[in-house]
């Protein structure tokens, strides 16, 4: 928006030169880009917010200058000599559509005669960038840039009947706009129209038809208000964009149309002759009217952090044209007018207080606080995962919640939560798994030429059930590349899937859980995830709740990811974490007396897994186990078909005297009776 340094003096006395009238408006929140010099002007381009249509307009940004320099605003000049007969007499006009049109008002000017503007007219159109026209078109201009409402001016004689309906368009309808463009409307479209055809787009343009030419004698001009929505719509769809169609999308007074059709038909009366006829035509069947809002003192108080002199409140509002209507001990009941439909609360007049008080002046004092800090329960229960993954090496890592669907149906069986109104096709869907998110964080680092990675996110996933969505919180890690990079005293070893087992296990300890109560067990078909490896993956549970999966992904996810080397991956419920039961801690002294180690090698079904054969030991209670490890899996020509042999090492030790070799005997003869009853294992020789 161009404003004109010398047109604001017309409504306005200030001394500020350009460029300081530009930095205090701008401190005020109306941004001034440029101050443009010229040979008699300077000129503001302003970069206005969409809910500041009233600043489009000269009178709007002097009023803003008033407020900021405590200067009085000089009224509009409305000066126009009627005659008989009336206006009513000469147009009629009658809205079909009052839900896209609340008002039209027409004033009828006779007589006039179409020339070139006059010097200073063409002057003051030319500074803020309008290309003159005639007289007439100059003059809607001209009130356009001055009071920022829309007019537009008809040949009377070309309108049939002398009759203005505005209605919505049929479908396929034509007209042939003042560009010369012959376009195509469609239905719905808000047309201004006279019985027989469109000759105008509303709040858009005018039609070539019925456009001010030369023979013009007679001016019918046309002050409205358009619905924001059915202007935008409708030069979206035909690719328009005017001065006009700017403001109404932005939202018009609908106070101001006779306000502007006086000063417009006064001009049009001194330039171009004719004789304006008594009164307007005005069909405005809902006036609209304003619901006032009590602003506190107390409230702008704790707002501000500073105590405002009242009577400064109540001037600025005044000067603003934010009418104070009623003043109390406790604030102010203030007016809102139609030009600022941005205001509509009670923090929206404090903030405009503020604005013109000076954010610079504000002392930079921190707020005081009355209430306190109360963590959410799991943040408590965050502390020591995070700071175990920390210490592991893990870095975390934060992404969208919003995903594309395929992506995340690719990890998950979940029906996601579609978003209404998404930000891109690649976000479509809230995120039903951390995988995808946490896949993108290490393909960036991995394309970057950083091979090994080791990240994690703590975050809600989200579906849908029965039309309610469903969140959940989860902790996913992700590593790849080397556990030992290649030097002088040993080579290179990559991650494997019993590093990221141990790095869980290393978690459950963080929280006081003991290891031993977790399990590590192979799903079964129909439970494994298609994205995980099969053979390479398991499920974690403690305390007979299901704690997450963890394993390597598929190789075919991989190269889908363009990612040449294993990656592996785990999903935690963090909700079971938390409710993972810590037993009180115990001590005990150092053993003083010597373990005995023991070394057995059993042959069973290929279906059993090693921690099914540690259970069972540990479930004959023998207090002298200190320690169960596997050391050895053997699957062979020399065994039979279906069968695998496990090889593991019993440590046996007492804390108060020293075992002997029978004991130890009996207690191995023991565990193996106890073995071949429960999963059929056979000692193998």
């Amino acid at each position: 928006m161009k404003i004109s340094y010398q047109w604001l003096g017309d409504f306005v006395d200030f001394e500020a030169s350009p460029q300081q009238l530009a930095d205090d408006l701008t401190n005020s929140g109306i941004a001034v880009e440029t101050v443009e010099s010229g040979a008699y002007d300077h000129v503001l381009d302003l970069d206005l917010t969409t809910n500041r249509p009233d600043c489009l307009s000269h009178l709007g940004v002097a009023r803003e200058v008033a407020a900021l320099y405590g200067k009085p605003l000089k009224k509009v000049e409305r000066c126009l000599q009627e005659s008989l007969p009336p206006a009513a007499g000469a147009v009629s006009v009658q809205i079909t559509a009052p839900q896209l049109c609340s008002r039209y008002s027409a004033r009828v000017i006779k007589g006039v005669k179409v020339s070139p503007s006059p010097a200073w007219l063409v002057h003051r159109l030319e500074s803020v960038g309008i290309r003159p026209i005639n007289n007439v078109a100059d003059v809607t201009n001209f009130v356009l840039m001055e009071l920022g409402h829309p007019l537009h001016a008809f040949d009377l004689d070309k309108i049939d009947a002398c009759r203005i309906i505005v209605r919505e368009a049929s479908k396929g309808e034509r007209l042939v706009t003042i560009d010369g463009e012959d376009r195509t409307l469609s239905a719905g479209m808000l047309v201004i129209a006279d019985q027989n055809r469109p000759v105008a787009l509303a709040g858009i343009m005018g039609g070539l038809e019925s456009e001010i030419s030369d023979a013009t004698s007679t001016v019918l001009l046309e002050g409205a208000w358009f619905d924001p929505v059915s202007v935008r719509k409708t030069a979206k769809e035909l690719g328009m964009h005017t001065e006009a169609s700017h403001r109404f999308e932005r939202g018009a007074d609908i106070s101001a149309t006779v306000v502007a059709l006086d000063r417009a038909a006064g001009l049009i009366g001194q330039l171009a002759g004719g004789e304006v006829l008594l009164g307007v035509v005005d069909v405005y069947p809902r006036p609209v009217s304003r619901a006032t809002i009590f602003l506190r003192k107390a409230r702008i108080s704790q707002v501000m952090g500073i105590d405002l002199d009242p009577g400064r409140v109540e001037d600025l509002l005044n000067r603003l044209e934010l009418r104070v209507l009623r003043v109390t001990s406790e604030g102010w009941e203030v007016a809102l007018p139609t030009f600022r439909l941005d205001i509509e609360r009670e923090i929206d007049l404090i903030e405009e207080v503020a604005r013109h008080f000076g954010y610079g002046n504000f002392p930079s004092n921190l707020p005081y606080w009355k209430g306190e800090v109360h963590c959410r329960p799991e943040y408590l229960r965050d502390i020591p995962i995070k700071e175990k993954l920390l210490h592991l090496g893990y870095s975390e890592t934060f992404t969208y919640s919003f995903v594309s669907e395929d992506e995340t149906r690719r990890f998950s069986q979940a029906e996601p939560v579609p978003l209404v109104n998404p930000l891109s096709s690649e976000m479509g869907v809230m995120r039903t798994s951390l995988v995808p998110g946490l896949l993108g964080s290490l393909l960036r680092n991995y394309n970057r030429g950083t091979k090994t990675v080791r990240l994690y996110e703590s975050g809600k996933v989200f579906h849908s059930c029965c039309h309610q969505p469903e969140e959940s919180l989860m902790l996913g890690l992700i590593l790849t590349g080397n556990a030992q990079d290649r030097n002088v005293h040993c080579p290179q070893r990559p991650f494997q899937f019993f590093d990221l087992k141990g790095d869980l296990e290393a978690l459950l300890s963080s929280l006081s859980v003991p290891v031993d109560d977790a399990k590590f067990t192979s799903p079964g078909e129909s439970e494994r995830p298609g994205y995980y490896q099969p053979g390479v993956v398991a499920k974690i549970s403690c305390q007979g709740r299901e704690l997450g999966i963890l394993g390597q992904l598929h190789p075919e996810v991989c190269d889908a990811y363009k990612i040449r080397q294993p990656v592996f991956v785990a999903e935690l419920r963090l909700a079971h974490w938390y409710d993972l039961e810590v037993p009180e801690r115990g001590f005990s002294e150092i053993p003083r007396f010597p373990a005995i180690q023991r070394d057995l090698s059993i042959i069973v079904d290929q279906t059993i897994d090693y921690g099914r054969i540690e259970a069972t030991i540990k479930s004959l209670g023998l207090l002298e186990i200190q320690k169960i490890y596997p050391f050895d899996v053997y699957k062979g020509e020399d065994l039979p078909l279906g069968k695998k042999a496990i090889a593991f090492t019993l440590l046996f030790q007492s804390l108060e005297r020293t075992l002997v070799e029978e004991e130890v005997n009996h207690m191995l003869e023991s565990i193996l009776e106890h073995l071949k009853a429960e999963v059929g294992a056979e000692l193998r020789s």
